[in-house]
């Protein structure tokens, strides 16, 4: 396959307002389109696409005030936010990433972040990203209504030691004893695996984060207003197994390890929280490149796994598994009934097509998430990255985004650069 050269520059969010701007006062004789009633903004929001409900909220006052009342868009297919751009030199702040839509690859939107606020993204829920801030400490974000809430810093976790230069200015992080001292922008890029939300905090709700961090081998998470972080589970070294997973299901976190192990969570316990195991660890040593979590709208959790296959054309095939108190049942991509997955960084979805047009029934869409027990493997693979799509009933991969380049013109692949957001789950 030959090389695909960089993307071109995304038009950017003011871009976008602009345009919409000229347009709207191209088509009526009044300038003084902020004194539109507040029901008709609504209902122009309920008929735009993402890009374009970011274009509407940085318009004026008056527009974004209606995008906040509205919450986050609707859409009609899943989006793809990527910073694999970013990968390489100096960072820029603030920071544009490229919003990419699935039908439309080659076409990027710039959406801008707040000074500060971005240097990488571990997870995507309910509209909401799970950011990696300057000083490596976790934020939330919502890209529609542009609302931060930050998180206890990565100093609450006792692995973590800020380091202060002699004019008492941050210089960086110790993890764990001594040693090298990570920057100040640095250790968040590889501290946190994933997070995932229960639920929207725009709703004012109580909310809770839960994170797969460290080495994936901690668990973590924090609840609406609580100002520290609380560890639920960290793995011993002598028990060679990483997290790879966590979802929020039925008004309870689980989680699924590389080895299989699937837990489920009780995190209002009375006496901290408590774990149950469903399904217990079976060692697949090689074969297992990662697992995901799926709620589904029936309501079953299913488990789909990643397996190294020298027998397909990619190497790779996935499996899916539907998690039962006796353990993991395998079934059928029939069973999907019309649905495809999307997996990767984001709250893993199982979306019906006929509510999101475009996607392909019983398909896998797939962008790399982290991949710390198998990195050796994809750090050896000259066909991973990107966004791509497998087809069960073929077995096949395709390309839904193509693999972005560095400079140097290996693939970036090792960290996650692509998360799925689709803003009305």
């Amino acid at each position: 396959m030959g090389e695909t050269p960089p993307a071109s520059p995304p038009r950017s969010g003011s871009c976008l307002s602009d345009e919409f701007s000229k347009v709207a006062l191209g088509t009526c004789s009044s300038p003084s389109w902020s004194d539109l009633p507040m029901d008709v903004l609504l209902l122009i929001l309920q008929r735009l696409e993402l890009p374009q409900s970011l274009a509407f909220a940085s318009v004026c006052k008056t527009w974004r005030a209606a995008a906040i009342t509205a919450s986050v868009p609707r859409s009609c297919t899943p989006w793809i936010l990527s910073w694999a751009h970013l990968a390489q030199g100096e960072r820029p702040s603030p920071v544009t990433c490229n919003l990419y839509h699935l039908l439309d690859g080659d076409k990027a939107y710039g959406v801008s972040f707040p000074r500060g606020c971005f240097n990488a993204c571990c997870g995507a829920s309910h509209g909401w990203l799970i950011l990696v801030n300057e000083l490596s400490n976790l934020v939330l974000y919502n890209p529609f209504t542009t609302r931060i809430i930050p998180l206890p810093p990565i100093t609450d976790f006792s692995c973590v030691e800020a380091v202060y230069r002699s004019g008492g200015s941050l210089e960086g992080y110790h993890l764990g004893t001594g040693g090298r001292v990570y920057g100040s922008d640095e250790l968040g890029k590889i501290f946190y695996q994933k997070a995932v939300l229960s639920c929207s905090p725009s709703k004012g709700g109580d909310y809770i984060v839960m994170i797969i961090h460290r080495d994936s081998d901690w668990l973590s998470f924090v609840k609406a207003g609580q100002r520290n972080w609380q560890v639920a589970s960290s793995l011993g070294v002598s028990q060679k197994d990483k997290y790879a997973d966590c979802a929020y299901h039925d008004g309870r976190f689980y989680t699924v390890t590389f080895d299989g192990l699937v837990e489920k969570w009780d995190i209002d316990g009375l006496n901290g929280p408590t774990r149950e195991v469903v399904v217990a660890a079976r060692c697949h040593v090689g074969l297992i490149l990662t697992r995901h979590l799926v709620p589904t709208p029936w309501g079953d959790l299913l488990q789909v796994r990643a397996i190294r296959s020298d027998g397909s054309p990619d190497g790779i095939r996935f499996q899916i598994r539907k998690v039962e108190l006796n353990g993991c049942k395998r079934i059928s991509y029939k069973d999907l009934m019309g649905h495809a997955l999307l997996l990767g960084l984001n709250h893993s979805a199982c979306l019906h097509t006929k509510d999101f047009p475009g996607l392909q029934a019983q398909c896998v869409y797939f962008s790399v998430p982290w991949m710390v027990e198998t990195s050796h493997w994809i750090r050896r693979s000259c066909a991973w990255g990107g966004v791509r799509i497998y087809n069960f009933e073929c077995k096949k991969f395709e390309r839904a985004l193509p693999i972005r380049y560095s400079k140097s013109k290996r693939f970036i692949h090792v960290f996650p650069t692509e998360v799925w957001i689709t803003p009305n789950l």
